[in-house]
């Protein structure tokens, strides 16, 4: 049996050398971008579990506030005849609902300014689920230090929003 003869071809080494190089250029730029991406999303959950304390914080705070407020007042207006002025008790309610508003609007601030990238879509939805739940109790306490009527109407919304900022936490 004949043996064949395997010739050289000048041009094969350097494109093979020349793809290694390449790989080897599009790994360590995938590694860099992995570990850019590793610290970034890392200060955006810091970050954002920040403004979530805060947001639950604030939360609990004005939910004992206007809790108190109105366990101290709800005796008195259920004592008071029909036809007599309630207006004095909800009074009460406004001015805690005025006292409440800013740590509210202090925490949403807080959370506003969390800046989270694009890429992280989950930390995005995290940070708006505080923002919208924040946004809608700034305004219902607003509603309620203009009239503490609005204390006794029913919001849906607050609940929902709530439970999609805070699940079961809060």
């Amino acid at each position: 049996m004949e043996q064949a003869e395997v010739l050289d071809q000048p041009g094969r080494a350097p494109v093979r050398r020349r793809t290694r190089w390449l790989l080897a250029a599009l790994a360590l730029v995938l590694l860099v971008g992995w570990a850019v991406d590793h610290r970034l999303r890392g200060s955006e959950e810091r970050a954002v579990d920040g403004c979530g304390t805060e947001a639950a914080t604030a939360t609990e705070r004005t939910d004992e506030s206007m809790s108190m407020i109105r366990t101290y007042v709800q005796p008195a207006l259920l004592s008071v005849p029909r036809g007599s002025s309630q207006d004095g008790f909800f009074d009460l309610v406004a001015e805690e609902a005025r006292e409440a508003e800013p740590r509210v609007r202090d925490a949403l601030a807080v959370c506003r300014d969390v800046d989270v990238t694009p890429v992280h879509p989950g930390l995005r939805e995290r940070r708006d689920a505080y923002v919208a739940h924040l946004a809608a109790r700034a305004d219902w306490l607003a509603a309620i230090a203009a009239d503490g009527r609005a204390y006794y109407h029913d919001r849906p919304d607050l609940a929902r929003l709530r439970e999609a900022a805070f699940g079961g936490r809060s």
